[in-house]
């Protein structure tokens, strides 16, 4: 019955994905579209596979642990659906509501879990409660987020569709990450749609009241599962606006931002004690330093000062964009992704000699790159462990390099 469920739910959404709007303005055709999908459900189902190659993955792994949760929660929607939406904001364990940045006794911190499994139980309805028919449900989602983000890559840079394409759904850890039933899926399909909406309202200055209110709900969409993705994303998005409305020099827009937002980050403790930011960092640092780990990279001591943040900030950078090294290969995992590290610098150093147009001088290339680097570099403050900066990293790999990319000479010639 799995199987035939399978097939069944891969063929119609196959079909599906060719007969959305949204879809097919990307200018794909149906081939591509169907393919594209194909591809991230059989991610997915690897994603899951892997987990189950050593046994107590099934037990700990995020991805399982979310499902075997979903399954109780499809039986309280069926026999009593007023307290599957309650459950939701219960808080059984008296949890604190005001840690909302805490990953120790927070409400806020157990409910991304609460998140992902009650899409998950959803997805039990018509599933009949199998993981791997989920993924196709989790697929179909999810895969809205790099549709938006090509349409917004091919409207910026023209006629390079097929490269933009490629560019986005092919880095390794980019489609394996994201296409997984967690959490990092869900990110990116809601930041990739934040910024599809704005760069088109903007671009046809349209900008107002509907479009404002569809991207504050996608931002609390993301803010149970990654509430520092909304704290870099909203700073980015004042910028973004400013930067169209009053700068010729779009770049000066995010630098005045960025400056006046490291300067609210770090004096948030003299708006509120309890809104102690550069703490609540420091203090998830720690808990992932508790956690150990046969990845674990050993780390300066971070104060949470700006002189403490600043004397981490080269080795959290280097975490994040350099590392596995060659010479930490413990697995083929690891060799995919240092090769995969070693292929974006080599793209880098092309781009450097190589580039036919300034990808920086637009708005939402700018907003992106913004949006990766502060998460990048909180990723390299906060964990220690290599195997998760790579899983948290990946998500930000197609916003940095696509515009990259699309922006180098091809030409054999100019390449010789």
């Amino acid at each position: 019955m799995t199987y035939l469920l399978f097939v069944t739910y891969l063929v119609f959404f196959c079909w599906l994905a060719t007969r959305i709007r949204f879809f097919k303005d990307t200018g794909l055709s149906n081939k591509w579209l169907i393919g594209l999908f194909v591809l991230k459900v059989i991610a997915g189902v690897l994603y899951g596979l892997y987990y189950t190659t050593i046994p107590i993955y099934k037990v700990t792994a995020d991805t399982w642990r979310f499902f075997i949760a979903s399954e109780h929660d499809t039986q309280v929607l069926f026999h009593d659906p007023v307290r599957y939406v309650v459950e939701f904001f219960a808080n059984p364990q008296g949890k604190d509501y005001k840690h909302i940045f805490s990953s120790t006794n927070s409400y806020w911190n157990d409910l991304k879990q609460t998140y992902m499994v009650k899409i998950i139980s959803i997805f039990n309805v018509f599933s009949g409660s199998r993981y791997y028919v989920n993924v196709i449900f989790y697929s179909f989602l999810t895969i809205f987020g790099p549709f938006a983000f090509v349409r917004i890559m091919n409207d910026v840079f023209p006629n390079r569709l097929k490269l933009i394409t490629v560019s986005t759904f092919l880095f390794p850890s980019f489609i394996f990450w994201s296409s997984g039933m967690h959490k990092d899926g869900i990110v990116f399909t809601f930041l990739s749609l934040i910024a599809f909406i704005m760069h088109f309202s903007m671009k046809e200055n349209r900008f107002g009241l509907k479009q404002i209110i569809t991207i504050i709900l996608l931002l609390l969409l993301i803010f149970p599962v990654r509430n520092h993705v909304v704290l870099a994303a909203v700073p980015g998005l004042i910028a973004w606006w400013l930067a169209d409305k009053y700068f010729t020099r779009k770049w000066l827009a995010f630098l005045i931002v960025t400056c006046l937002s490291t300067v609210i980050f770090f004096g948030s403790k003299y708006i509120h004690p309890k809104l102690n930011l550069p703490v609540s960092i420091v203090l998830k640092n720690k808990d992932f330093i508790r956690l150990g780990g046969n990845s674990y990279l050993p780390q300066r001591k971070l104060e949470p000062t700006f002189t403490g943040f600043l004397k981490n900030a080269p080795q959290a950078l280097n975490h994040t964009l350099a590392r596995p090294y060659v010479s930490e290969i413990f697995s083929p995992f690891y060799l995919v992704c240092a090769l995969e590290i070693l292929f974006i610098w080599m793209l880098a150093g092309i781009w450097f000699f190589r580039y036919n147009d300034n990808p920086y001088k637009h708005s939402v290339v700018l907003f992106l790159f913004l949006v990766s680097a502060v998460l990048l570099l909180l990723i390299g403050l906060i964990v220690p462990q290599l195997g998760a900066i790579v899983r948290y990293r990946a998500i930000f790999i197609p916003y940095i390099m696509v515009p990259i990319i699309s922006t180098i000479d091809w030409r054999i010639n100019k390449l010789k």
